[in-house]
């Protein structure tokens, strides 16, 4: 089955949303309204979480992007990563679950390598 090549901008653009609505109340706390050192907080801790696997996510979409590499796996993988994103931030803001956190995290990062995973296995397979 063919996959538009687009289609991996939306996985990346719900993740850029996702982190944008968590820069609100993480500005928000900051002392000084929003100058100055951070406090912490569960919002700056899920503020700071986007700066961290997010960025595999994102390098690895983009490397398939530019190399032609969307396929149907790769395109579920991201959809996979974003939603368990999402479940992420939603069990720690609305739940408080830290059980039901650390499996969306776990996901999130077996995404993300099955991502890389599946780049590698592409070059591995049609030489470099």
């Amino acid at each position: 089955m063919r996959v538009s090549q687009f289609l991996i901008v939306v996985p990346v653009l719900v993740q850029v949303m996702l982190t944008m609505v968590l820069f609100v109340p993480h500005w928000r706390k900051r002392p000084g309204g929003g100058l100055g050192a951070s406090s912490g907080g569960r919002f700056t801790d899920l503020y700071r979480a986007q700066f961290e696997l997010p960025v595999l996510f994102y390098a690895a979409a983009l490397f398939a992007y530019a190399m032609r590499l969307v396929d149907q796996w790769l395109l579920f993988l991201a959809v996979l990563f974003m939603l368990a994103q999402i479940v992420d931030v939603v069990s720690e803001l609305a739940l408080g679950n830290r059980s039901a956190r650390s499996v969306a995290v776990c996901v999130a990062a077996l995404a993300a390598l099955g991502m890389w995973i599946k780049i590698a296995a592409h070059f591995a397979v049609a030489g470099l």
